[in-house]
């Protein structure tokens, strides 16, 4: 199992699988360590991962998905009424 999130500071490191498991509607995976203790990471930022249908559409040729854009847009706009200031020099 290779770690694929792209902010984990353990990133293209690759370990040997332990189980699988669900907590809180998460899918975890764990795997073994060098000092053989687990390691326990959301099966979505593993090579276990699947692709999901926009990743496959997608092709990689977009980083974000359109959901996770409008979500951000509903955010900043939530903070700019609440008085939040934006300088988009």
């Amino acid at each position: 199992m290779v770690i694929t999130h792209p902010h984990h500071p353990l990133r293209g490191r690759s370990f040997p699988f332990y189980s699988r498991l669900t907590t809180g509607g998460v899918r975890l995976v764990r795997c073994v360590r060098e000092d053989e203790t687990l390691l326990t990471l959301p099966l979505a930022w593993t090579s276990y991962r699947l692709a999901d249908d926009f990743e496959r559409a997608s092709a990689g040729r977009s980083p974000w998905r359109v959901d996770d854009l409008l979500e951000l847009r509903a955010v900043v706009d939530a903070l700019l009424q609440r008085g939040a200031s934006y300088d988009h020099k």
